[in-house]
């Protein structure tokens, strides 16, 4: 396919850039396409689909692993250019974004007017769009809620080389909103998500993280329901060290609530921690592995123990997200694709939820559906699928059942 895109009649203001082979899943990527506008962006699209050539969508590159493997792919096209922070309104608590733009970067710039972005990706060093379209994980989602609840509105590119917008800088800007749900943790298969209106949060007046000595297994489940109830709580996880489960609890409020928060947690053998420690914790369990599978089993509050104890059949490394109702798990190295799909399986009966594969080898993949998506689910992803997308140009065969 080099040849087709050596020749492809790109428009105005996109660069492409030729590079050693990227493989994605076991499926190589040498060309790279980066549009400077959203409406470049679009026309791209557009050309690529009328070419029948596919294309990837990136950020930062940090969750290229999560999904499918791809039927195929020609190119990725990346949103390096679009890096601009087009609002940052003091008075209002919102912002306007483009996709591009690290999140390193916009916390800060955030931060410096007085408020704070409610977006965690654990420290991975992606970008605003990946982070959106990949609904990332991350411990802070306890206290910040879901991705969907900080987005006002969006502005996608689509594969007809359209530019749609739905939502706005309001709430009462309700025109388009729950379109914009659709395009959340959607994996850029239906269509780039190109900028975003988001809802900032105030900056907290105090903020304190904790951490302890390492639990069994059944103490930490114990400790992981009763610690997420605090009034001032950011975050919980437990990190497993090999000897146990590490807990580490971020405070984050007024100055009344964290105080009496640490004087709680205080006198169930926590410590004071430094921040910067606590995000270096939740980056090394969530750190990607070529030659491992990393699962993400949601769970009941009241069935995380039967959860927990599922996964450790197989002997694997966890990390508990109590205030997401998520466990993820490693599963032994000596762990074999079909044993560690039946395991998450098991695990996620035992917990009343479902699981997700969040990253493995290609081969590890192979035949089977990282999202374990049900017939339901997966029917309603092709009708979706069909509409948005019919020719599959996007990220074809990357989501749930291999659409």
């Amino acid at each position: 396919m080099g040849e087709d895109l050596a020749s492809l009649g790109l428009p105005d203001g996109v660069a492409r850039r030729a590079h050693a082979e990227e493989p994605v899943d076991g499926v190589p990527v040498a060309t790279t396409l980066a549009p400077e506008t959203p409406e470049a962006l679009a026309a791209t699209l557009r050309v690529l689909d009328e070419a029948g050539l596919a294309a990837l969508p990136r950020g930062a590159g940090t969750q290229l692993g999560l999904g499918n493997p791809p039927r195929r792919a020609d190119a990725f096209v990346s949103l390096e250019k679009l890096d601009d922070v087009e609002v940052l309104d003091r008075a209002e608590g919102v912002c306007h974004a483009a996709a591009g733009v690290p999140l390193e970067a916009l916390r800060g710039l955030v931060a410096e007017s007085g408020w704070e972005l409610p977006l965690d990706d654990a420290s991975r060093g992606g970008t605003l769009g990946g982070a959106l379209a990949s609904v990332a994980v991350a411990p802070r989602a306890a206290g910040f809620g879901r991705p969907r609840d900080a987005v006002l509105g969006l502005e996608v590119a689509l594969v007809d080389g359209s530019l749609t917008s739905c939502g706005g800088r309001v709430v009462k800007n309700v025109t388009g909103y729950d379109l914009a749900k659709l395009y959340l943790g959607s994996l850029g298969a239906l269509g780039v998500i190109t900028s975003a209106w988001l809802r900032l949060r105030p900056r907290p007046e105090a903020r304190e993280v904790l951490t302890g000595s390492p639990l069994a297994d059944r103490q930490a489940c114990e400790r992981a329901v009763a610690w997420s109830r605090g009034a001032a709580l950011r975050s919980v996880f437990f990190r497993d060290t090999g000897s146990g489960l590490e807990p580490w609890v971020e405070l984050a409020g007024d100055t009344v609530s964290v105080s009496g928060e640490l004087e709680r947690l205080g006198g169930e053998g926590l410590v004071r921690a430094e921040p910067a420690d606590r995000d270096a914790a939740a980056a090394r369990r969530f750190a990607a592995s070529e030659d491992s599978a990393r699962y993400a089993v949601s769970c009941l509050p009241a069935r995380l123990g039967a959860c927990v104890a599922a996964l450790r059949e197989s002997g694997a490394a966890l990390m508990l997200l109590p205030g997401s109702n998520l466990v993820i798990a490693r599963p032994d190295a000596g762990c074999d694709a079909d044993e560690g799909f039946a395991v998450a399986a098991r695990a996620a009966e035992a917990g009343g939820g479902r699981f997700l594969c969040e990253a493995a080898p290609p081969a590890h993949k192979a035949g089977r559906d990282v999202f374990a998506a049900p017939a339901s689910e997966v029917a309603l992803s092709r009708s979706l699928k069909a509409q948005f997308d019919p020719k599959g140009t996007l990220n074809p065969g990357r989501f749930a059942g291999g659409v």
